[in-house]
């Protein structure tokens, strides 16, 4: 693997005022534009098919714009990134994550997004709490960073908290593996090499543990944690078992087979530790919502939500 490490800011809120990287100017032919606004509204069997045949993420000739998104908000889009492709011909990502997320917060309300991408659900989380609340959003890649702090600033929330760094089991430092440009998908850098592809640069970043940085930067309550970590699910979640118990927040967490599996864990395990501080965890993606009790072979988001506690 080659890799070329380039440098990081210390972690430290970036104030929405501080000049972030402009977007690109829009591109894009009117038919592929025409395409997705029709996309957006309807998109019945064959769809996917077909916007993935005249214009398929990653391709040379993307489309940059910005696109109507969740209850008012705007996100901007560059069809070269999966998720943003996602999200230019079909309007969402992960939409049963983002229904919730307005379901679950209210004004005043404290929400944390741990790889927050180019901040999909930062928005929605910033627009659901408001001014009063507070949103935490961790996103060490340099690229869908710059992104995230753009679509806050398009959106008026300049409230949210971004950090350039990542969570993990214990504070410290260490090496950040980029996004593979081959493949045109900026979500998939992570801690783990064997993770992402096969020429990819890498970062030093600053590593957080939930508790560590919860304890330094202190919050009257905790409601939701939004944890999409590409394999460090795990591991952020042993960093955060002071917080976890003492706010009881309901947490969203990505389980991919293949990458807790390379750490020796599945998804009965992160059952079994939901379990132990009184949580129920369930399938939330596909199909209606039900309670796992065992294995599931399909990568998606869950969701694991406290029980009330005696009284």
């Amino acid at each position: 693997m080659s890799q070329v490490r380039v440098p990081v800011h210390e972690l430290t809120p970036l104030a929405m005022n501080q000049a972030a990287p402009n977007p690109a100017p829009e591109t894009g032919s009117p038919l592929i534009r025409t395409l997705a606004q029709i996309t957006r509204r309807f998109h019945p069997k064959g769809t996917d098919r077909l916007v993935r045949l005249v214009h398929p993420p990653g391709n040379n000739q993307p489309v940059r714009t910005i696109v109507d998104y969740d209850d008012g908000l705007k996100m901007h889009v560059d069809t070269h990134s999966f998720c943003e492709w996602y999200i230019f011909f079909y309007g969402h990502f992960r939409p049963r994550v983002s229904e919730l997320l307005n379901r679950m917060l209210q004004p005043g309300h404290v929400a944390i997004d741990i790889g927050a991408n180019i901040g999909m659900h930062s928005v929605i989380m910033g627009n659901r709490v408001g001014p009063t609340g507070r949103v935490m959003s961790f996103e060490p890649d340099p690229h869908p960073h710059a992104r995230l702090r753009a679509n806050l600033r398009l959106n008026g929330l300049d409230f949210v908290e971004t950090y350039q760094a990542a969570l993990s089991s214990k504070s410290g430092k260490t090496t950040f593996y980029l996004h593979d440009d081959t493949i045109g998908n900026y979500a998939n850098a992570s801690l783990h090499a064997e993770n992402v592809g096969k020429s990819t640069r890498a970062v030093d970043v600053d590593l957080y543990s939930l508790d560590d940085f919860i304890a330094r930067n202190p919050v009257p309550r905790l409601d939701v944690i939004k944890l999409l970590a590409q394999g460090e699910e795990w591991n952020v979640l042993q960093g955060g078992l002071k917080t976890i118990e003492k706010y009881r927040p309901k947490i969203f967490f990505l389980y991919e087979p293949s990458y807790w599996q390379r750490q020796g864990r599945n998804l009965m395990d992160a059952v079994k530790f939901f379990k132990g501080y009184g949580y129920t965890t369930y399938a939330i993606e596909f199909g209606p919502r039900r309670v796992v009790t065992e294995e599931i072979d399909m990568g998606q988001v869950f969701l694991a939500t406290p029980e009330p506690l005696p009284a």
